[in-house]
């Protein structure tokens, strides 16, 4: 993808539509190759044509696939958000913050004009900003401002994981924070990324919060598992972005030290994504297949015995494992195979598992209990049905694209009929 600005313009970006019309503002479009793609990719799948376009404020080493041809499209290139620092202490952050002020007032601010004004010649009622990162933060008031069109704000992750990771100094990083609760209490509505998200921004912020869950269609689901494939053998899979590296490395721990046995049968892990990391000074039993798609991910994963889904035990992420909800986890249910959740108690997929008894819940880094907790699921013929047959509940109970439909309609201030028809 180069970094100059690319546009695309089709047909029915200049017919005028029924109903209401979006301008939807994202630093990734909907694409086939990109988790958070994958997720615009099926919310505007809901939406009917002419109803929405799109304005991506794109980092230039990404390079997605992008879908929905009909979707008028505007990319241009995202400011860098991680800020080198070529001196030390405070005067790195003061550099740092320079940076940030000089990216705040120049750079997003012309980006903001071009949004606004793409959004404009579309005809946009409302402009729907998933909010990731600094420049999306500051891009959310600006162009609806700009645009004098109410503000949707939909956010999968909450910001300081992101300031975080790119090393952004805390002087920038309290005023970025001080544009995000300004975007969400200007919201008009807010798409959380969790039940837990939902509830505690709507506290915080009084923006009307509802929960837009990734989901799949409930066809690709598999009928939950009876029992394990062999009487000697443990396949466990996991698939996506790997955040929780600590977590993973636990368990690698425990398998070394274990021989890679759980009691008498040898393990086995298959790992499916974009990048996992591991070393090691000993053998491993462990295959990365790769990107697959949704649906071949769902086929692999459901010919395994037990789904891993790790979580973040480090209080630095406390408010990051409150709030968020792993998009692998609506994976690891539609294979209608037991979930081994690995990670704290208070983290919001662990809260939901339990209440829903749809996993084996291991709180504890220590390699005893993650040893213990999947013997004790392994060995457990009736626990391993059962949590196989609930986990399946838990999916079509509340992570359908039927469900998906409803609560993206009412985010959208819209109803479910106005939405595109199920084909």
């Amino acid at each position: 993808m180069p970094s100059e600005l690319i546009q695309r313009t089709s047909p029915v970006a200049e017919g005028k539509t029924q109903g209401k019309k979006f301008l939807l503002l994202t630093d990734i479009p909907p694409c086939r190759n990109f988790t958070a793609g994958l997720v615009l990719d099926q919310l505007c799948s809901f939406l009917p044509a002419g109803s929405v376009s799109c304005f991506t404020v794109l980092n230039r080493e990404l390079d997605p696939e992008i879908t929905h041809a009909d979707i008028p499209i505007k990319i241009v290139s995202k400011p860098k958000e991680h800020k080198p620092r070529h001196l030390p202490g405070k005067i790195g952050a003061l550099e740092s913050f320079l940076a940030e002020k000089y990216t705040e007032k120049v750079t997003v601010k012309k980006i903001a004009r071009q949004a606004a004004e793409f959004g404009t010649q579309f005809g946009a009622d409302a402009v729907w900003c998933v909010v990731q990162g600094q420049t999306m933060i500051r891009l959310a008031n600006q162009v609806a401002d700009l645009m004098n069109v109410p503000l949707l704000t939909e956010v999968w992750d909450p910001p300081t994981w992101w300031l975080r990771a790119n090393k952004v100094d805390s002087w920038s990083q309290n005023l970025i924070l001080a544009d995000f609760a300004s975007a969400m209490k200007k919201s008009v509505r807010f798409a959380a990324a969790s039940w837990a998200m939902a509830e505690s921004y709507e506290s915080l912020y009084g923006c009307r919060s509802i929960t837009v869950i990734p989901s799949l269609d409930a066809a690709l689901a598999k009928p939950p598992a009876t029992g394990m494939n062999k009487e000697d053998e443990l396949t466990i899979g996991m698939a996506g972005q790997l955040y929780s590296s600590k977590e993973w490395e636990n368990l690698l721990l425990t398998l070394k030290h274990a021989q890679w046995k759980i009691g008498n049968r040898n393990v086995k892990i298959k790992v499916l994504g974009r990048a996992v990391t591991f070393q090691s000074n000993s053998p491993m039993n462990v295959e990365y297949l790769g990107w697959r798609t949704q649906a071949e991910s769902i086929d692999i994963l459901s010919q395994m015995d037990v789904m891993y889904c790790p979580y973040w035990f480090d209080p630095v992420f406390k408010e990051e494992a409150s709030l968020s909800f792993p998009s692998k986890l609506t994976t690891y249910l539609a294979t209608g195979r037991p979930v081994f959740f690995h990670g704290p108690d208070y983290a919001s997929p662990a809260k939901f598992l339990k209440q829903h008894n749809a996993a084996v819940l291991c709180h504890d880094l220590a390699r005893s209990d993650i040893y213990n907790q999947l013997d004790r699921l392994v060995s457990n013929a009736e626990l391993y049905r059962q949590t196989a047959e609930n986990g399946s509940k838990a999916f079509h109970q509340h992570l359908t694209l039927d469900i998906m439909r409803k609560q993206f309609a009412e985010f959208l201030g819209l109803k479910v009929e106005d939405l595109k028809s199920d084909e």
